[in-house]
């Protein structure tokens, strides 16, 4: 992740997302929950892109984790 001398100040926790648009090269927005679980921030984020996406007419298949 490159956070060279500092990555004992850090940690890398679930929660985020990275946008992407096609045609468009490296990443153009993120997506971030915090305050819950790291699996429950990352399930937001999850659940709000499909529905955004949904919404827009975009095809999403969805993976569910089994408990």
């Amino acid at each position: 992740f490159g956070l060279g001398d500092g990555a004992g100040s850090y940690a890398i926790h679930g929660g985020g997302w990275p946008v992407r648009v096609q045609g468009v090269a490296g990443t153009v927005a993120v997506v971030v929950v915090s305050g819950l679980k790291q699996e429950q921030d990352h399930g937001i984020i999850v659940l709000a892109v499909g529905e955004m996406l949904e919404e827009m007419g975009v095809e999403v298949g969805e993976k569910k984790k089994e408990d």
